[in-house]
């Protein structure tokens, strides 16, 4: 034991030390490591397209470089430990008349490097002025001399009881924009704060000359207050638009009266909790916070000013969230098994708040998307109501609220009511209600959203397997059947039924985990090393260096959740040593298994994190660093150390804190920040935006309200299109990624995924051909299409595009929309009368990328990992026609002599495009290695044009190595009989090119 305690921390400082050297000597490794590794390429065994694909970046690296740094610091750490232990290091202690001896200055210090922190990334220098009042607030208390337990009262009163005073004062002045929607908002910048100052004051001198009734003005502010909050939920039907210098007021009755009946009904319950309240005898300020106030709250921190159109957002991202819920009830298809919805459940729980809360169609989508987060959020304050108490919701609304349940964080929102649940005191102490919801939370979590729900419920095992023991040991089951065996047995049914019901969707996400999980985390987003990564505009750069501001960026983005998770690692061991030590409380166990299970999400997560790492954004990897700051640490003090942060090193972690959630709030919700100005501040309406009505026109899932001119013209072209082609109870295949248009017409996904952008691999490629080949739809949406960063359906799913070029379709157009139509429903309909060009230039035109960039490089690097995928031709198929500045070799290879070499193959016969949709390019660079492209010709049996032109052509990096082009993607060449092939190899001077071989292979698997 003596051994094992020489490898655990004497003492907190020991821990820090060691930990800091640790880190150090991590990243010096981690750099030596990246020298060695940098120079690797990326794996694929398909043909998927992205980002990553397009350059040949290797993004593996990036999860590498993670993993290799975590496991060097907790290599490194144990020894180091042990190094330190043997040095006679003081431990800080905190004397009784230290500078934070008093809780209140070190709250006020929090907020003060919070806010400057807070400013210098956001320039927002809000919170500074508040720190100074919080300062002077403290100041004033201590001046008068009274039990410092009474001036921590006074103080924590001063303050929460101006705090809602400013909401409710905000809330009048919302409530007068209601009723006068032409009124200047202006007076939103100034108004509350200066009124909010006035009543500070008043309270200050009460406090001096007649403190007794400051007790009554604290009562009589909250109460007032409370009472006024209520009515802050009309918000969400403000409905105030601005055209140019009108103002126009367009507010949904139904909606109207369900906010004004949830505004009444918290008013009521306020009055009776007052009254019932005010027999009561109340320690402290807390007590005066009632529940149905804290609603009013959430809805001030996370209302945002609602973008003037729901359709403002793309048609991809708008369709996938309310696409399945209508396919669902409409069409009867089982989520997951009919059709797919990549945003799990979430999708389907917007559509219900905008069906039964709403207008119920896409008018008032702009709405939803500002109140779901504000619902989901206003439960979570709830439940930390009830399970902590009115202090720490208070607390998690102000600081934790805007940036934990902002929009761009929906993904996450199940993870603090998962943690809290089931790290509380009351579920621990009953094993088996413990393990029965962290069932069926782990199932629903895992609904709502795959990455974050499997990464939770797998990081809570190590936690799960205790309580698990613990019920068998003790003989639990066995107890509770015994106590309730009617009840046991009722409930036992119930979610067994429940289950069965759910099964078939829960294996569907598992297969759509598996489907997507590697290959697309490997072909999208930008790698962590790309030039092209890059800190922000309004990101402040104090360094001189790029390098050093792109580092103060990274160190936020993705430093954020690495400092955690070390911070957590380092946690574990301290309190290891206390559990070796003899410590037999709990509470050290518990803090060890929070640990852990905190530090496997956070490694679990990686794929997420690093999986979207956009330039200039937070967006994925970000998310989980507001994860971290906001709710992981600070779950720390909520759940185990409490009135036990009275050491210098913990008041230091304080600041720390405080400076980093300052940081990390920058990133959050701006406009929480901005509460005066974004409840009054009217909708700003674009001059190419009309007021449109659906209904009248068709469509009525679009309902009323502002679209831009030329998007609503093409959904009217769209109707227009589908009500001539289409048969009842027909569909249409798209390959646009416009999902939303299946939404805009009430039309039936054909092909369980909805979008050609989500088939990045055979298998789901070959799902949504599966559906096809049961019903093959008359039409085929193409054009305009949503790329991202796929490319053309012809490459990001390519397989899926040649099914539909191999079939009987042909070209149509109708305004800007482009079609492929079968032949038949073409002489159904006689529209060829109506077509603009039946052409195959206007189908090269949307599906042909004549650059191809580095994909043919990655595609043939791995081309060996890929090969079982491919037919090969016979060698004697094509041969050498023509050249020029080459040389043969003896061994039939081809040596570049020139600065403009290329060599033709003629096809022995004429060869059909989708027999040989692929050509393989093996080749040698030899001398300079500048990057430079080749470029691929062909000759089609049925051109009449030129032989060679650069319509019908390919470009490509070259390197040495193999190279995998995708013929088939020009449905040129797919489609026709060709001749004659040619390849040039570059005009770059001083390069030689030694060409192994050429072969023509087709795709097969």
């Amino acid at each position: 034991m003596s051994n094992l305690k020489s490898f655990l921390p004497k003492s907190s400082m020991h821990l820090l030390i060691s930990s800091v050297l640790a880190v150090l000597i991590s990243l010096i490794s981690t750099v030596f490591f990246l020298k060695v590794y940098a120079n690797g390429k990326q794996v694929y065994h398909d043909i998927i397209a992205g980002n990553i694909v397009w350059s040949d970046q290797f993004k593996s690296l990036d999860y590498s470089i993670i993993y290799f740094f975590i496991l060097c610091f907790c290599l490194f750490l144990i020894p180091l430990i042990y190094f330190v232990n043997k040095k006679n290091i003081t431990e800080l202690q905190m004397s009784p008349a230290g500078l934070f001896v008093s809780k209140n200055l070190l709250v006020s210090f929090f907020l003060l490097f919070y806010a400057v922190s807070f400013y210098f990334f956001s320039g927002n220098s809000s919170f500074i002025y508040i720190s100074i009042l919080m300062f002077i607030t403290y100041f004033v208390v201590e001046c008068k001399k009274n039990d410092t337990t009474d001036k921590e009262q006074v103080f924590t009163s001063i303050i929460v009881s101006l705090t809602f005073t400013y909401f409710a004062i905000i809330t009048l002045l919302f409530v007068f924009s209601f009723v006068n929607p032409n009124s200047s908002y202006k007076l939103a910048q100034f108004f509350p704060e200066v009124l909010t100052l006035l009543v500070w004051m008043i309270q200050v001198v009460i406090y001096f000359y007649k403190e007794r009734v400051l007790t009554t003005l604290t009562k009589t502010l909250m109460y007032l207050s409370q009472l006024i909050l209520p009515f802050i939920t009309l918000v969400l039907v403000f409905g105030v638009y601005q055209t140019g210098n009108k103002i126009e007021l367009h507010r949904n009755n139904f909606t109207l009266a369900i906010m004004a009946s949830i505004a009444i009904i918290l008013f009521i319950y306020t009055v009776l909790l007052i009254l019932k309240h005010r027999k009561c005898e109340v320690s402290n300020v807390w007590d005066y916070i009632f529940w149905p106030s804290l609603i009013p709250m959430t809805i001030i921190m996370l209302y945002s000013t609602p973008v003037y159109s729901g359709f403002v957002s793309d048609d991809f991202h708008l369709g996938e969230i309310f696409m399945p819920l209508q396919q669902m009830l409409n069409y009867g298809l089982k989520l997951n098994v009919d059709i797919m919805s990549i945003q799990g459940i979430m999708g389907p729980m917007y559509s219900l708040i905008n069906d039964y809360v709403f207008n119920g169609n896409l008018s008032s989508i702009n709405y939803t998307f500002v109140a779901f987060p504000i619902i989901m959020g206003a439960l979570v304050v709830l439940l930390i109501k009830k399970l902590y108490g009115s202090k720490w919701a208070f607390l998690f609304i102000v600081f934790s609220l805007p940036i934990l349940y902002e929009s761009g964080m929906n993904r996450t929102y199940l993870i603090v009511p998962y943690v809290l649940i089931l790290f509380h005191k009351k579920t621990l102490s009953n094993p088996v209600k413990w393990v029965i919801l962290y069932f069926w939370m782990s199932l629903i979590h895992c609904l709502y959203n795959p990455s974050m729900g499997a990464a939770l419920t797998v990081a809570f095992f190590p936690l799960f397997g205790v309580m698990l023991y613990r019920t068998i040991k003790l003989k639990l089951w066995s107890k509770v059947f015994l106590k309730h065996k009617l009840l046991f047995c009722a409930l036992l049914v119930i979610q067994l039924c429940i289950l069965a019901m759910l099964l078939p969707t829960l294996l569907g996400t598992i297969q759509f985990i598996l489907d997507n999980g590697s290959a697309n985390t490997l072909a999208y987003g930008i790698s962590l090393f790309s030039e092209s990564q890059t800190s922000p505009e309004w990101f402040p750069k104090p360094f001189p260096y790029d390098k050093l501001n792109r580092l103060l960026w990274e160190a936020i983005r993705i430093g954020g959740w690495l400092f955690t998770l070390l911070l957590f690692v380092g946690l574990m061991i301290f309190n290891v040593k206390k559990a070796v030590s003899f410590n037999k409380e709990n509470q050290t166990y518990l803090m060890i298994l929070y640990c852990i299970v905190s530090i496997i999400f956070l490694i679990l997560i990686t794929g997420y994190s690093l999986g979207r790492l956009d330039s200039g954004s937070m967006h994925r990897s970000g998310s989980i660093t507001f994860i971290c700051f906001s709710f992981l640490i600070p779950a720390l003090y909520v759940f185990f150390l409490k009135n036990k942060f009275n050491g210098a090193v913990h008041h230091i972690y304080l600041i720390v804190f405080a400076i980093l959630l300052g940081s990390v709030a920058t990133f959050g919700q701006q406009q929480a920040f901005r509460i005066t100005e974004k409840l009054v501040q009217p909708m700003v309406v674009p001059e190419n935006a009309i007021f449109v009505n659906g209904a009248k026109q068709g469509l009525p899932d679009v309902g009323e309200g502002f679209i831009a001119k030329e998007r609503w013209q093409e959904m009217l072209d769209f109707k227009t299109v589908l009500s001539k082609m289409l048969k009842t109870g027909e569909t249409y295949a798209d390959l646009t990624n416009r999902t939303l248009f299946y939404e805009i017409t009430n039309k039936k996904v054909p092909t369980f995924y909805s979008a050609d952008y989500l088939a990045a691999n055979k298998e789901i490629q070959e799902k949504m051909i599966k559906n096809l080949d049961k019903e093959a739809p008359p039409l085929v949406f193409i054009g305009p299409a949503i790329r991202h960063d796929g490319g053309p359906a012809s490459i990001r799913a390519y397989r899926l595009y040649k099914w539909f070029l191999e079939r009987d379709y042909v070209y149509y157009q109708y305004n800007s929309l482009q079609f492929l139509v079968s032949k038949q429903r073409m002489l159904e309909t006689k529209a060829y009368d109506g077509t603009t060009d039946t052409d195959e230039n206007e189908l090269r035109a949307v599906f042909h990328q004549k650059d191809l960039q580095s994909l043919p490089v990655a595609w043939g690097r791995n081309f060996k990992e890929m090969k079982d995928r491919f037919q090969s031709l016979p060698d004697d198929y094509m041969s050498l026609s023509e050249s020029n500045e080459i040389i043969k070799e003896a061994d039939g290879s081809i040596v570049t002599n020139g600065n403009d070499p290329y060599v033709s193959f003629k096809f022995d016969s004429s060869m059909q495009g989708k027999d040989a949709d692929f050509l393989l390019i093996d080749l040698n660079i030899i001398g300079s290695q500048e990057p430079f492209q080749g470029q691929l010709f062909w000759n089609s049996s049925n051109r009449k044009s030129e032989k060679y032109d650069e319509d019908h052509s390919f470009l490509f990096n070259v390197v040495s190595g193999q190279l995998l082009i995708p013929l088939g993607s020009d449905p040129d060449w797919l489609k026709n009989s060709h001749n004659e092939l040619r390849f040039d190899i570059g005009d770059k001077a001083n390069v030689k090119v030694k060409i192994n071989s050429i072969n023509l292979v087709k795709l097969v698997n």
